[in-house]
């Protein structure tokens, strides 16, 4: 059997979430020219983004705003699909805009409910949801890596390659 590598990564802006916020305009502005670079990434097969609100609900960054004010910020999170581990670190890794525009959002980035990047092995066809990607995200955060939610510094073997 053919498997992928499905990554989730969630991050929420600290203070504001509205349009007058310097960083949150920055946060916003850099994803779309990192998403360009990830459609041309070969090991890269698909991936969808959304912020995920206080409520449960999602919304597209097109309907950010107007965002409620008495909402703490929404999680921007993003779900790609990969060929491979390898894949996911070279991009990571490479690209103009990728890391450095990690490198300058990081200190603004609410890290206070654990960890915001989780992975799992999927087979080949297999589809996911931006839910999906938070419910295992959530999984991870409450009892740690397993081959069903796991980090990178605990990574689970490929189910093919054992």
């Amino acid at each position: 059997m053919d498997y992928r590598l499905i990554h989730f990564n969630s991050a929420r802006p600290l203070g504001a979430f509205t349009s007058a916020n310097p960083f949150v305009m920055t946060f916003l502005s850099i994803l779309p020219r990192i998403f360009a670079e990830a459609d041309d990434f070969p090991g890269l097969i698909s991936h969808q983004h959304g912020l995920r609100c206080p409520d449960g609900s999602w919304r597209s960054y097109i309907d950010a705003f107007p965002y409620p004010e008495d909402w703490r910020a929404p999680d921007v999170s993003t779900l790609g699909v990969w060929r491979s581990m390898e894949d996911l670190r070279a991009f990571s890794h490479s690209g103009r805009t990728h890391p450095p525009g990690m490198r300058r959002l990081a200190a603004e980035i609410d890290r206070s409910d654990g960890p915001g990047f989780v992975m799992w092995w999927a087979p080949r066809g297999v589809r996911f949801t931006l839910e999906d990607g938070w419910q295992r995200l959530e999984r991870l955060r409450r009892e740690g890596s397993s081959p069903e939610a796991f980090s990178l510094d605990q990574p689970a073997a490929c189910p093919a390659a054992a």
